[in-house]
């Protein structure tokens, strides 16, 4: 019987190791859900230090899906706190969709970007407004979860609990929908 020299087999210990290292790393990336890219300058943001002129974006791939700007922004730990933020929504429809609020919150690990105070939307030929809106990036929806005024010239559609959905650009009222039409000459 031939004799192995030890070093023989601590050179094929740390070979295996190193491809069973690979073959896990592989095997995270392909069972880990797809991460959506972001590029900010909030990153540079400690707690409590104030930013002027914040610009964050995301994007889904090579495809942008929005864009947030505000005056000033503050983080506190988790939250990014933003004064007159300006969100611009991309939808996949090519169309852009301008979302403007007194303030805002930015909730980064549950993606979720809240706007509050005269909340103005314009959306094709229609301008949507509400007191307060959020936008979940999961599933790519505008949602305005209370009472919502949304105008084109000679219609007035109001109700609660309204979803503009990113991806089609559809549109659903769920709650107390009312209509107003002018009459036409």
């Amino acid at each position: 019987m031939h004799a192995v020299h030890p070093l023989t087999i601590v050179k094929w210990f740390f070979f295996v190791l190193s491809v069973a290292s690979v073959l896990y790393a592989g095997l995270l990336l392909v069972l880990s859900e797809p991460n959506i890219k972001q590029a900010t300058d909030l990153a540079a943001l400690q707690a409590g230090v104030k930013v002027v002129n914040p610009d964050m974006t995301e994007y889904d791939g090579e495809q942008q899906v929005w864009r947030l700007k505000a005056k000033i922004a503050e983080e506190h730990g988790d939250v990014v706190k933003l004064d007159s933020p300006h969100l611009t929504m991309l939808l996949d429809t090519g169309q852009t969709m301008p979302v403007r609020a007194a303030y805002g919150e930015y909730h980064q690990k549950k993606q979720v970007i809240f706007l509050q105070g005269s909340v103005v939307v314009r959306y094709q030929e229609w301008d949507l407004s509400s007191e307060e809106m959020f936008y979940r990036q999961k599933t790519g929806e505008l949602i305005a979860p209370k009472d919502f005024v949304l105008q084109q010239e000679g219609m007035v559609v109001t109700g609660r609990d309204l979803h503009i959905f990113r991806h089609d650009g559809k549109v659903q009222v769920l709650q107390g929908v009312h209509m107003n039409i002018d009459e036409l000459p």
